[in-house]
């Protein structure tokens, strides 16, 4: 057929039909309206009950998924509504419980009364259409579940050293094969694994502080902070022992009192004793003379009979002035909350280091100098001895928050046209400016030995005051030397009197002779300005 005739038939048969569907208009339809049909509901699982397949050691987990269709033989399924119950305690009417969800699948934990460990739980699902009729006959099954339990694992991160003093932390991840959901508590005590007390379900982390006990207490409590955020809580563990071993006991609860394994951690705790805490950060094992010297030094000017706690964190030891080990693994995990908390328990720290300033990565003083906010803050004062020593590379000590924490500006940097600084036997230490709050004056010392490792620093700024200064020299690479006209610092104090920086050593630490002199050769004379300085910082004496 030519494509022109094929037009004209397909056109007239067009026609044709539209004349044909206006006359059946005219005449109008008739009959009778059908009521909405009702949808229909179906589960994934087609027995109305698994109670009888599934008995004993087959239960299912609490936590199951299901999944559901509907049907509409007019219209379409718009959404559907659940419920689920034990089977011994329905609901008291046909219309209570029902949650609605326009999804066709779920992963739900189901209820296990609580206390039990076994339940039957009805589950049913009504499809509803888009006239909103409800299926009158729900799908429904009869899941037999069983709880299983909790757990819990303290985190190797977040706990003690194998001593610590009264304020200790404890981090954990708790979890549930029912999802976390159903947790209902956490329980902590201490040295008593059948008496808790019982923090919220969503507690990760808790520190303790123990409580000052009385003359000869042998125990405390301690209170309960929550969070890294240190949280206050009204909440306390007895039993907290002093100068003895603790075991820390930890363990999740769901919310059918099932319980984890019980976790635990022994560590010895040292008590609090009074307000000044001394720290041996001398990291070399030469240092037992040179803390013995410092301990008595301190002692001598306290009152008598005042309590110093001495805190070691000096192991692992190193080698060499900047060290080659990372901090302390005596030093917290963390430093916030838990050494901030520490520091905030004393007003005076006698801090002794081998090395605070070459490297941050281990430096202990690095680390802890950010926790002394809450201790500055409530008034307290410290006083460092230490080398002031640069790293080999500056830009290792960017950010480092010794330098921020120490009354310097700087650190020496050695010119590349320098072999070395040095400090000669007999060079002249002398004072800088006068000590605050102090009627004596500072002593001229000198040095007792010949120095090379330990140089200046810088204090220039406003914020600084410059204690002493000393007789540096220089020896340049081709043999030449002389007065070093430089930096010359060697002990400040921030001009609010809350810290003091000394970085000379005023002892040898091997053999104990005095290295800080007067120019009478006077030994005590490196001691009585460190007791002048801890004098201006307000130690009590």
């Amino acid at each position: 057929m030519e494509y022109g005739v094929l037009y004209r038939f397909i056109l007239g048969v067009s026609t044709a039909l539209v004349l044909f569907g206006l006359a059946a208009c005219d005449t109008g339809i008739s009959g009778t309206a059908v009521d909405n049909q009702p949808p229909e509901t179906e589960l994934s699982v087609r027995d109305s009950s698994l109670v009888d397949n599934l008995e004993g050691a087959d239960r299912l987990s609490s936590t199951v998924f299901a999944a559901w269709s509907g049907t509409d033989p007019d219209g379409f399924v718009t959404s559907f509504e659940l419920r689920f119950y034990p089977d011994d305690q329905p609901p008291a009417s046909p219309d209570e419980g029902w949650v609605t969800t326009t999804s066709s699948d779920s992963l739900i934990l189901l209820p296990i009364p609580r206390g039990e460990r076994v339940a039957n739980v009805v589950f049913e699902v009504r499809a509803i259409d888009n006239d909103g009729t409800l299926d009158a006959t729900p799908a429904r099954t009869v899941f037999p579940i069983e709880n299983a339990p909790p757990s819990l694992r303290l985190s190797a991160f977040d706990q003690p050293p194998d001593t610590t003093f009264t304020v200790f932390s404890f981090g954990w991840d708790a979890d549930d094969p029912e999802g976390v959901a159903n947790l209902d508590r956490i329980e902590i005590s201490l040295n008593d694994s059948t008496s808790f007390t019982p923090l919220p379900p969503d507690v990760e982390f808790v520190t303790l502080v123990g409580q000052e006990a009385g003359d000869g207490a042998t125990t405390t409590e301690a209170r309960v902070f929550l969070g890294r955020g240190f949280q206050s809580t009204t909440l306390t563990v007895p039993d907290l022992r002093l100068d003895a071993e603790n075991t820390f006991y930890a363990r999740s609860v769901d919310q059918t009192d099932t319980t984890s394994v019980l976790q635990r951690r022994t560590w010895y705790v040292k008590p609090i004793s009074g307000e000044v805490l001394f720290v041996n950060d001398f990291r070399r094992e030469t240092g037992t003379t040179l803390v013995d010297y410092h301990l008595g030094l301190l002692r001598d000017y306290l009152p008598a009979g005042a309590a110093i706690d001495l805190w070691d964190i000096s192991r692992p030891f190193t080698t060499g002035n900047t060290g080659n080990v990372p901090r302390s693994d005596l030093l917290p995990p963390n430093a916030d909350p838990t050494l901030r908390q520490f520091f905030a328990q004393y007003n005076f720290i006698y801090w002794l280091s081998s090395n605070a300033t070459a490297n941050p990565q281990t430096s202990n003083l690095s680390f802890a100098a950010n926790a002394t906010d809450q201790f500055f803050e409530r008034g307290g004062k410290m006083m460092v001895h230490a080398p002031a020593i640069p790293p080999q590379d500056p830009e290792d000590n960017l950010g480092n928050p010794a330098l921020l924490l120490l009354p310097l500006d700087d650190l020496f940097t050695l010119p590349d046209s320098l072999l070395r600084l040095q400090l000669p036997t007999r060079g002249a230490i002398v004072p800088d400016q006068e000590l605050p709050g102090v009627d004596q004056s500072l002593p001229t010392l000198a040095s007792g030995q010949f120095l090379v490792t330990t140089p200046p620093y810088v204090a220039e700024g406003s914020s600084t005051i410059s204690l002493y200064r000393a007789s540096y020299q220089y020896r340049t690479l081709d043999g030449n030397s002389g007065e070093w006209p430089g930096a010359s610092t060697i002990a400040s104090m921030s001009d609010d009197q809350r810290i003091a920086f000394f970085a000379l050593p005023l002892i040898n630490e091997r053999t104990g002779e005095p290295i800080m002199l007067d120019p009478e050769d006077d030994s005590d004379a490196g001691r009585e300005a460190t007791q002048l300085i801890l004098e201006s910082l307000g130690f009590p004496r």
